[in-house]
């Protein structure tokens, strides 16, 4: 047990970035991602409500800034049993650069552990350990192509960990900004055999998964062109975003989130739920899937959509495997 005068362990970002450049982290956490989903769901985790500062509703945090889309995001909770309990501060989006820390403490004391510096990597790196969970477990077998909505940093990570889970290094992006698109063709051009699309539904059409990663709070992929295949929504976090119609998701065959809670309130489902377009009582956690070992019909026609809002297991899962690396 910590002493009174215990004093926190503190992290540095460098130490975080050694730890995670480590070449078997991707696929550890990859792993320990889908086993924290199914402690989630198994009613392990204690989940306390997201706070979401400076996004609508609420005033913006900087006045007055084309593009505007900063936030500062709030989640916390833990795992009944475990040695810590976590709560995560994470920043980013315009004008903000990706910021960031997390706060490790001890569940016997309830005194601080540890705090990560780690500038927000963690939770963009757990971020996409889910998306990669969701096409391990979700996605049809054997990819042809892998599409991209958007053009950013966890558009980045999405692709990183996507190649743990996939053969496949055929890639269609699409961005709004052309020179965001041609940045990240050069970047990547080694490791994925890359073409751009002009419209999303190019990437509909051509690929049998999609992830989208943007910040948009307008639908972006809309119509029913795509029947077949897995769309991966990483972007909407927070109330009022929006990057799939709500008709495009009604007509999904089989739709998974990560938590059923969230996912009404701020995940890509709200607005179908909002408009009685989808009933709650049709989407299955992602953990419940995995638990249940059930298995994609890859040999039928079916459209999966898996909404990512992010959950503060996957905080405390990414936290304790920093902390105790």
């Amino acid at each position: 047990m910590a002493s009174s005068n215990s004093t926190p362990k503190l992290v540095p970002f460098e130490d975080i970035k050694r730890i995670t450049n480590d070449p078997s982290f991707d696929a550890n956490l990859i792993d320990a991602i889908a086993k924290g989903f199914q402690d989630f769901s198994s009613g392990k985790f204690n989940l306390c409500p997201v706070q979401t500062i400076g996004a609508p509703p609420m005033a913006p945090l900087v006045p007055n800034v084309a593009d505007y889309s900063a936030q500062v995001c709030i989640k916390s909770g833990y795992i009944t049993g475990d040695d810590y309990f976590v709560v995560k501060v994470a920043s980013g989006g315009t004008p903000f650069e990706n910021s960031g820390l997390m706060q490790v403490y001890s569940q016997s004391t309830g005194r601080l552990t540890a705090l990560l510096l780690d500038e927000g990597i963690l939770t963009e790196l757990r971020t996409a350990a889910a998306g990669a969970v969701a096409v391990k477990y979700l996605g049809p077998r054997n990819q042809k192509c892998i599409g991209m909505v958007g053009t950013g940093v966890q558009a980045r990570y999405q692709l990183r960990y996507m190649k743990q889970v996939t053969e496949c290094r055929n890639l269609l992006i699409w961005g709004r900004n052309p020179e965001k698109i041609n940045a990240l063709k050069e970047e990547l051009k080694d490791e994925w055999d890359i073409k751009c699309a002009k419209t999303t539904n190019e990437l509909l059409e051509s690929c049998d998964v999609v992830i989208t990663t943007t910040c948009s709070r307008e639908a972006l992929l809309a119509g029913s062109i795509m029947k077949d295949g897995l769309v991966v929504c990483i972007g909407s976090d927070s109330v009022g975003k929006q990057e799939l119609s709500t008709d495009f998701v009604a007509n999904a065959d089989l739709l998974v989130c990560d938590s059923i809670m969230q996912t009404q309130e701020r995940g890509e489902f709200q607005h179908a739920i909002r408009d009685n377009e989808v009933d709650i009582k049709s989407i299955k956690e992602i953990g419940q899937v995995i638990i249940s070992g059930e298995q994609r019909d890859a040999a039928g026609k079916k459209l999966t959509i898996f909404d990512s809002s992010g959950v503060a297991i996957q905080d405390c899962v990414v936290a304790k495997m920093v902390l105790e690396s």
